[in-house]
């Protein structure tokens, strides 16, 4: 079991000066960053793509186009990646007829045949074994499947995919849905899972919101986040004891076993670059390296 976190310059500036260890980087399926990233260590992808829609193919959440199959399988190859990931996201846009948060059984049965027609599509090409989905939660955009742990465990029973556990997504979700958050993962297909996601969970205020001004974001992206609840943020203490307690369960059999753990903090991009603190990674990616790997 491997332990990625996202590419950024100060994550590569401590690799690079040996203050950290990590396994491989996480980029964006992005070629000029891959490249970067390679000539200091190994790399893997993380995909945009999008199921859902019920068009019978991913789509790319950066062009607003069905996926192009030929440039992923050529980034796949060029930084074995072993995974196809996509993200369940059954959208308002792509579904303007019906209301978000419905509770209509109609609805919720209807647009899970979408994400299982969807991701059918692309476990055709690459084969069940070698697709993924990401679970996610109400972020104003998604309508329900895309997080009732029945509808996740209905889309990887009938596709035969494997489960990319987001743990923040899942913490977000069942706190939106008034759930008990072990138990909501406990409703997840939780043994067919090939990869984990961690971050620090924060209400986005203070601090956060004065770095996004200091680095020139524009007031509507900082609006859509403030006062909010959001993942990719720094590890603090209820998020290191839920951790700790999800890779027990890992590592004692309860859950299934991912290739890799990848900490999502940090990254590329205005955005990113304004929340990523070097000092918090150098203290906080020796310790997750530990807990990955059972220390």
């Amino acid at each position: 079991m491997q332990l990625a976190v996202n590419y950024s310059l100060p994550t590569a500036e401590l690799l690079r000066t040996g203050r950290i260890q990590l396994d491989r980087f996480k980029c964006p399926a992005w070629p000029d960053v891959i490249a970067t990233a390679q000539a200091i260590g190994s790399t893997y992808v993380h995909f945009p793509l999008l199921v859902g829609s019920g068009i019978g193919d991913a789509i790319d959440a950066e062009t607003g186009q069905p996926a192009d199959w030929a440039r992923i399988e050529t980034l796949m190859a060029q930084t074995e990646t072993p995974f196809v990931n996509v993200h369940l996201a059954s959208r308002v846009q792509d579904h303007p007829g019906i209301p978000a948060n419905t509770n209509d059984p109609a609805h919720i049965e209807m647009l899970t045949e979408h994400l299982i027609h969807d991701v059918r599509a692309v476990a055709k090409r690459f084969g069940a074994e070698r697709v993924m989905v990401e679970n996610d939660f109400d972020s104003g955009e998604h309508l329900p499947p895309a997080y009732l742990p029945e509808c996740i465990c209905l889309v990887v029973k009938e596709t035969g995919c494997g489960l990319l556990l987001d743990v923040s997504h899942a913490r977000i979700a069942a706190h939106d849905l008034g759930m008990d958050t072990r138990e909501y993962i406990g409703r997840l297909p939780i043994q067919r899972i090939r990869e984990i996601h961690v971050t620090g969970i924060q209400h986005f205020e203070g601090p956060w919101i004065e770095a996004l001004r200091q680095a020139g974001i524009d007031a509507a992206t900082i609006q859509r986040f403030a006062g909010r609840l959001l993942d990719h943020l720094p590890m603090t203490g209820e998020d290191w004891e839920f951790f700790a307690w999800a890779m027990t369960q890992v590592h004692s059999g309860a859950w299934g076993r991912p290739w890799i753990v990848t900490f999502e903090y940090g990254g590329v991009g205005p955005l990113f670059q304004a929340l990523t603190q070097a000092d918090v990674l150098a203290e906080q990616i020796p310790r997750l390296y530990k807990l990955v790997n059972g220390s």
